[in-house]
């Protein structure tokens, strides 16, 4: 039997973008079986945008504004009526044609997963898609590099960065989203979904780019720090007490909480850990002496049967080993370093070709080539291209031929014997 799929849409103050939203929905290669609106009261004519929407099949409500968590909880309970799946578009961000099809292919593949994520690339305020070091663009970049490694493991990943980024990412199965619906959060509340369907192993990361992400002024992310950091603590707060009972009896839960919460300390976004454990220890505090002592004697894990630094106190090889597995953090500094390695290279590479085609071009240069005098200017020594570069320059500027153009009034000569110091 076929499932069913409905697009989602939640709306607020987005009629610039809601139009190109609705577009992308409805020029999918698989047709979703409905598409819905809900307009959260927006103050701009975004609701008249989406009502010439409704003569080709979307359905459009209008609400007071509620909020984002809620009107998309509203959209799951409208389409949950005859839908398997729902893909949630935000009324400012673009599908890719295919997206549908492709992870509805993937849940096919590995049906044992709720939640489909993809790729996605940055659009700027005008629908251009950024370039990766663009600096609204970078940090996503670096967010999806963290994952780009064979021993990187999801909980890890997520822990982390938001590396998922928007609930525009989002395909999930109706039941599961019924059964973890948004909670009252303006900035995290696709980022507790995600933390959660990753605990519960229900979430499925395809790399494949299906979604383009906006980001422009009105973004709700595009705020000053506080109210973000301290959303950020409470989500984790709330992650931790939502989570508690079964993280006593799970050992395979465990395994993926300890690797999010130890990633998490190297956050590249907005979750302060230091502020993180005072938290706690605030709550901690108002527990008396006996209650933390039942607390520790009761935890019942195998995770006491040893050590849990066995691996850093060997003895079989006499001094104790401190190699660790490098952070995610080390190695997004790493392929940040690799990246100016390269671009620095490029520019390199993009100079030496400019100014060996003006050399190229001048009737001086050519004619000592000729007699022999300029030989050592077309040579190729180096190995990289800044090395290149930097041996050309010196031999230009030691050149005798080009400092008898440049003496004989060249200005070709002048400019080659200076152009690259």
């Amino acid at each position: 039997m076929l499932e069913r799929v409905a697009i989602v849409i939640p709306c607020y103050n987005h009629a610039r973008f809601v139009g190109e939203a609705l577009e992308s929905a409805l020029g999918q290669t698989r047709k979703p079986d409905r598409v819905i609106v809900v307009d959260d009261g927006s103050k701009d004519n975004s609701l008249e945008v989406l009502q010439v929407f409704a003569s080709r099949g979307v359905e459009v409500y209008a609400q007071e504004n509620i909020g984002a968590h809620a009107t998309i909880n509203r959209l799951v309970e409208l389409a949950a009526t005859d839908c398997d799946w729902v893909a949630i578009l935000n009324s400012d961000d673009r599908y890719l044609p295919q997206r549908l099809e492709y992870c509805l292919e993937a849940a096919r593949q590995r049906p044992g997963q709720a939640v489909i994520v993809t790729g996605l690339h940055v659009l700027g305020d005008n629908g251009v898609v950024l370039s990766q070091d663009a600096p609204r663009s970078r940090w996503f970049h670096g967010a999806w590099n963290l994952g780009n490694h064979a021993d990187a493991e999801l909980p890890e990943w997520l822990g982390q960065a938001n590396f998922v980024a928007t609930t525009s990412n989002i395909l999930a199965r109706t039941d599961y989203l019924r059964a973890n619906p948004f909670r009252p959060y303006r900035f995290n509340h696709d980022y507790y979904f995600f933390a959660t369907a990753m605990l519960e192993n229900q979430l499925m990361v395809c790399p494949e780019v299906h979604l383009e992400y906006r980001v422009h002024g009105s973004n709700t992310i595009s705020t000053r720090p506080e109210p973000l950091m301290r959303e950020m603590i409470r989500m984790h707060l709330d992650f931790y007490r939502n989570n508690a009972a079964r993280l006593r009896t799970s050992p395979e839960l465990r395994k993926r909480f300890y690797a999010f919460v130890r990633s998490s300390w190297d956050n590249i976004s907005s979750f302060h850990a230091g502020l993180f454990q005072v938290a706690v220890a605030q709550l901690v505090g108002k527990c008396s002496e006996d209650e933390i002592a039942a607390l520790s004697a009761g935890m019942p894990a195998i995770e006491f049967n040893e050590f849990p630094n066995k691996e850093l106190t060997s003895s079989r090889r006499g001094a104790p080993s401190l190699n660790t597995t490098a952070s995610l953090q080390r190695r997004l500094e790493d392929l940040g370093a690799e990246y100016e390695l390269s671009k620095g290279d490029r520019e390199a590479l993009d100079r030496l070709c400019r100014y060996r085609h003006k050399m190229l071009r001048s009737y001086w240069v050519r004619l000592g080539l000729l007699l022999g005098a300029c030989h050592p200017l077309v040579s190729n020594r180096g190995k990289k291209p800044i090395e290149k570069m930097l041996w050309l320059r010196d031999a230009c500027a030691s050149n005798l031929w080009l400092r008898i153009g440049e003496i004989l009034g060249s200005r070709g000569c002048y400019e080659l014997r200076r152009s690259l110091v």
